[in-house]
């Protein structure tokens, strides 16, 4: 059996020691689960400007990918890695974390790599990592099913964080919801559920439409659950997670 090749996603930023770890972290977490054929890096464009922070990925990035059950203590403590040519040359999909702060540093730096780079707007700042896993997700359901980015607003990021803040004061932890498989009565084609999501009518037509975006896939509610079509069970537990639930497998 030929073994399999994966594609790289490399994330820049200038010491990485933040943000583009954390990003490269994530998105293996979310593409192991989601089994997908690509496996991300990071590297510094500007490691002498970080020389303060070599050694540790920053303590908030570790409690947010522990919280996620994230644990990898080698990459953790990984001492940050300078970008290369032929870094830039072996990946197949380039983010570079900032476009006001990084972009002066390609056109300096790596000049002839500019048209092969998506640019973000991540500060470093505290906000940072809620910003990541938003463009992480988004990036990974461009991987999947094609079709343009969709860049969030500080005000779709605000109402995700007080919606979510909301969920978990209501009930004390995060929910905890159910997804599952269902073939039965379908002719062999098969869809997934999502089941004892605390939403009403409105917001489950809200979260359906965004799961189908990312797994490239049509879908609908019925009777308080959602069902996206075909086996998405890995896709969508990655996607709830990376949202907060808890999220628990039913049937087979």
């Amino acid at each position: 059996m030929a073994q399999r090749t994966d594609k790289t996603v490399l994330f820049l930023c200038t010491g990485k020691y933040f943000r583009s770890r954390f990003a490269e972290i994530f998105f293996n977490s979310v593409a192991g689960k989601m089994g997908l054929s690509w496996r991300a890096l990071s590297r510094g464009l500007a490691l002498e400007r970080g020389v303060r922070n070599v050694g540790l990925l920053a303590a908030p990035a570790i409690k947010s990918l522990e919280a996620m059950g994230v644990r990898v203590t080698a990459e953790f403590s990984r001492i940050p890695i300078q970008v290369t040519t032929d870094d830039l040359g072996k990946a197949h999909y380039i983010v570079a974390l900032k476009e006001a702060e990084h972009l002066p540093l390609l056109l300096e730096r790596f000049p002839n790599w500019l048209e092969k780079v998506e640019f973000w707007d991540v500060d470093d700042a505290p906000d940072a990592l809620t910003l990541i896993e938003r463009e992480v997700m988004d990036l990974t359901a461009r991987l999947i099913g094609g079709g343009p980015r969709q860049e969030p607003s500080t005000q779709d990021v605000v109402a995700e964080e007080v919606d979510l803040k909301a969920k978990k004061k209501t009930s004390g932890k995060a929910a905890v919801v159910r997804v599952g498989r269902e073939t039965k009565g379908r002719r062999g084609k098969g869809v997934t559920t999502v089941s004892d999501v605390p939403m009403d009518e409105a917001g489950l037509l809200e979260l359906a439409a965004k799961l189908k975006q990312r797994c490239g896939t049509g879908g609908t509610v019925k009777d308080g659950r959602i069902e996206i079509q075909g086996d998405q069970r890995e896709r969508l537990v990655a996607l709830l997670e990376g949202m907060g639930y808890r999220v628990k497998r039913t049937g087979g």
